[in-house]
């Protein structure tokens, strides 16, 4: 699956892989590593601090379209679209980590 294309419990299930945890779960839609929730894509809490530590570049385009946030490395490599900068953020971290595309 390209890592463009991923959203939701999945986008967080990949970010959760990117971040070094093993034991990662999807219950109910949700992403859930030691029985509780892991949601980066949403919650700033949790994705702040990764895009913190990994020098993640974000910012918002003016063009018109869905997909107006864009976040890329340090290096202006791994450059990822999102709804939004979270969402872009953890694509950009996931394509940092395993590539364009990941299984599915």
């Amino acid at each position: 699956m390209k890592v463009s294309e991923l959203k939701d419990e999945l986008l967080d299930y990949w970010a959760a892989k990117a971040n070094g945890a093993t034991e990662v779960h999807v219950i109910d839609s949700h992403c859930v590593i030691n029985h509780v929730r892991w949601e980066p894509s949403l919650d700033w809490s949790q994705g702040g601090p990764i895009i913190e530590r990994e020098g993640i570049n974000l910012s918002h385009s003016l063009e018109p379209g869905s997909e107006h946030c864009t976040a890329y490395m340090r290096s202006g490599r791994n450059r990822q679209k999102g709804l939004t900068p979270l969402i872009a953020a953890m694509r950009c971290y996931v394509d940092f980590k395993f590539g364009e595309e990941v299984e599915e």
